[in-house]
């Protein structure tokens, strides 16, 4: 018997053995990693979540108290305050209030649609109608020179609409650079009062939030 040629194949066996293993440890590790990174990853964005319905709830009380402004509002700051106690140094909140685009249809537009509905609601009672008491009724209004836009006005005086992101660092791309994960929050505020602060204002009253904020 050649033991030579017996134990240079024993030898070759263990080594094909210890790279079977060495790949195997490497994928475990690499698959462990991944799931550490992920359930960090959801951690993160579960936090941002509920520090962005923080924001958004003193947003909501902000606007409730000050009211409704011509300037649109955006701010931006972090949570190393006392408050958080340094656990979440990392994340980062904005925020915008900006006014509400309220478009209402003129009053052919109305007509128009007044009349089809008569239309259809004479059909199926067998009468014909031609649309035409709605659409006079409309008509009338349209002839005391009604501008439904000043509606629109109006009601914008009621609405803004209320966006609040928070951010946190989450990796790098594939030039090295930092990149940020957000959440955001989308919201319509009502103005129960619908008087809107006019721009000196609103900037007066900013001035002496900084002033006080400042002490």
């Amino acid at each position: 018997m050649d033991t030579s040629r017996q134990k240079g194949f024993t030898l070759l066996e263990c080594m094909m053995a210890l790279l079977l293993i060495s790949t195997t440890l490497v994928i475990l590790v690499e698959s462990q990693s991944w799931a550490v990174r992920s359930q960090s990853r959801a951690e993160r964005i579960n936090t941002a979540t509920m520090l962005t319905g923080e924001v958004m709830t003193l947003l909501e009380l902000r606007m409730a108290k000050e009211g409704f402004g011509e300037l649109e509002i955006h701010e931006q700051g972090d949570f190393n305050d006392e408050r958080f106690g340094g656990f979440f140094d990392d994340f980062r909140w904005e925020y915008e209030v900006e006014s509400v685009e309220v478009n209402l249809p003129n009053l052919d537009q109305l007509m128009g649609l007044a009349g089809e509905g008569a239309d259809a609601a004479g059909d199926a009672a067998g009468v014909s109608t031609g649309g035409q008491a709605p659409a006079n009724d409309l008509a009338a209004l349209d002839s005391l020179g009604l501008d439904l836009s000043m509606f629109s006005d109006m009601m914008g005086n009621f609405l803004r609409e209320a966006r609040v992101r928070v951010c946190f660092p989450d990796g790098n791309d594939a030039n090295g650079l930092a990149v940020d994960d957000c959440v955001e929050f989308i919201t319509h505020l009502v103005n129960p009062t619908g008087r809107v602060m006019s721009e000196e204002e609103q900037l007066l009253l900013e001035a002496q939030e900084d002033a006080g904020a400042s002490q």
